[in-house]
């Protein structure tokens, strides 16, 4: 019996139409049987169940009951509402940037909190300051997450703390370029290193590596030293180190090494070495060499133009259209 006037309690109250006109006449109002004449009335307080009607405490059409509250009165016992917990305070949210060093080998941060949190006795809204200091593990990158458990805002007497969550943002280093737990690094050969092979310094995560370029190297070719990267998180494995060799081209040489690099490229092409094409004349420098130079270009017509051969081409054809015109002449005349 009491399920069933819950029910219908919870039915009216979640009908506009049927609150007003419950909130206007009381029981009367939702009977089908009643036919409403007229007259006012304004919301009931309390409860009654002496004479088979139900009556809920409401603040006027449009007042809002909580389900809860009729589960309660009808089988709870309890003359009212059922009193709650104290309320665990709420999450906080931050962000903490961290350099690239930070990042990989972990550090421990301050924050300055300032956050504001409503007291549920006076309903005011208070803003707190506090300081949290935040241990970061090596290895972190951009978007992960820290969890600090009862760092958050504060709940109500008796009850926890929230916790505090913090976005690691991590700055970009000039020289070490990050993948994941791999860094990559770039560092300028010479021809004869690529050639000949040797030896290049490279800076890591741990210090200074001699590293061995081999003989014959060409452009862009890597070196990789396992076991030199970043930290994993929360773990001993450590990722690469990747070394880019970049093949620098000196724009200027001096003539004894202009030499020699004519020798050598004689020497290949007698070692039988596929190439193709040729290298340019000798030069005066390597830039004109590679780039070439416009007073010589302007010399090399000029010289052309000049040369005896080129005298004696011009000189034939002249001669040859003479002797087209001349015979053009006679055979018009032994025509007419």
């Amino acid at each position: 019996e009491k399920f069933k006037t819950v029910t219908e309690a919870y039915e009216c109250l979640s009908d506009d139409k049927q609150r007003e006109l419950y909130d206007t006449y009381g029981h009367k109002g939702v009977d089908p049987n009643f036919s409403a004449g007229g007259g006012g009335g304004s919301g009931f307080d309390g409860m009654n169940f002496n004479d088979g009607s139900f009556h809920f405490s409401s603040s006027g059409p449009g007042g809002q009951m909580d389900p809860e509250d009729l589960f309660e009165a009808f089988f709870g016992g309890g003359q009212g509402r059922r009193q709650r917990g104290p309320r665990r305070g709420t999450d906080l949210q931050m962000h903490a940037r961290l350099t690239f060093q930070e990042a990989v080998f972990g550090t421990s941060k301050d924050l300055q909190l300032r956050y504001q949190i409503r007291d549920s006795s006076t309903g005011q809204v208070e803003v707190k300051d506090r300081e949290v200091t935040v241990e970061t593990p090596a290895g972190m990158e951009s978007g992960m997450n820290l969890r600090l458990q009862g760092q958050g805002a504060e709940g109500d007497p008796g009850a926890p703390r929230g916790n505090l969550i913090v976005t690691v943002i991590v700055e970009e280093d000039d020289y070490f370029q990050r993948d994941g737990a791999d860094v990559h690094t770039e560092h300028p050969i010479s021809v004869t290193q690529a050639i000949l092979g040797g030896t290049i310094d490279v800076k890591t995560l741990s210090g200074l590596v001699e590293m061995k370029v081999p003989k014959g190297c060409q452009p862009d070719s890597k070196l990789i030293m396992r076991g030199k990267g970043i930290q994993h998180v929360n773990s001993s494995r450590k990722g690469n180190h990747i070394a880019h060799l970049k093949l620098k081209i000196p724009k200027r040489i001096s003539a004894k090494q202009e030499e020699l690099l004519r020798e050598f490229d004689e020497e290949a092409r007698e070692c039988g070495f596929d190439f193709t094409g040729r290298i340019a004349k000798a030069a005066g420098s390597a830039f004109d060499t590679f780039f070439g130079n416009e007073k010589s270009k302007e010399d090399d017509k000029k010289t052309t133009k000049e040369s005896p051969q080129n005298q004696d081409t011009t000189k034939t054809q002249k001669e040859k259209k003479r002797t087209k015109k001349n015979k053009k002449n006679e055979k018009k005349q032994q025509a007419q």
